[in-house]
C-alpha cells in the first residue's frame, strides 16, 4: 500500500491527498485517480460499518465520554436519522448536541480535534438541536 504522500493510483508524490473514507489507507490525487482505482482497491476496502454499528459505537463512545469518538461520525448524521421515529431521531440528535457541548468545556476538545481529521466544522456547534433537527427532518420530507 502506498504512503499517505504517494497516490495509491498513479504513484505520485504529493501533499495533501485525499484518504478513502472508509479505510484510510489509500490515499489518491483526486477523484479521479480514486475512481480509476476504485475496481482494484474495492476487493482490499472493508465495507463501511452498518448503521446498528454506527449506533452501537457512538453509544459506546458516549458512555466513555470519548467526544471525539461520537463527532467522527457526524458525517453520517442524516444517514442515522433515515427512517427512524421522532423519539428515535431526537436521542440521536442529543448524543450530538451533547458531544458538542462538553467538547467546548475544558474536559476535552473533540470539536476542534474533529474539525482538523475531517476539515469540516461541526453544524452543531453553531446551531441548536432543535434547529438542526428541523432542518435534517425537512431534508427528509419530514416535518414537524
Amino acid at each position: 500500500m502506498a504512503s499517505a504522500s504517494t497516490c495509491s493510483h498513479c504513484g505520485k508524490q504529493r501533499e495533501g491527498l485525499k484518504k478513502c473514507s472508509v479505510c484510510k489507507k489509500a490515499a489518491y490525487c483526486g477523484a479521479e485517480c480514486q475512481k480509476a482505482a476504485w475496481k482494484k482497491h474495492k476487493k482490499t476496502c472493508p465495507p463501511p460499518p452498518s448503521r446498528d454499528d454506527v449506533i452501537g459505537k457512538i453509544n459506546a463512545s458516549r458512555a466513555t465520554k470519548d467526544w471525539a469518538g461520537v463527532l467522527k461520525w457526524e458525517g453520517r448524521l442524516e444517514e442515522l436519522l433515515q427512517g427512524q421515529p421522532d423519539a428515535a431521531c431526537d436521542a440521536i440528535l442529543s448524543v450530538f448536541a451533547e458531544a458538542h457541548s462538553m467538547a467546548s468545556t475544558p474536559m476535552g476538545n473533540a470539536c476542534n480535534a474533529g474539525m482538523q481529521s475531517t476539515g469540516t466544522e461541526h453544524a452543531l456547534c453553531a446551531i441548536t438541536l432543535n434547529e438542526r433537527r428541523v432542518d435534517l427532518l425537512g431534508k427528509m420530507g419530514r416535518f414537524r
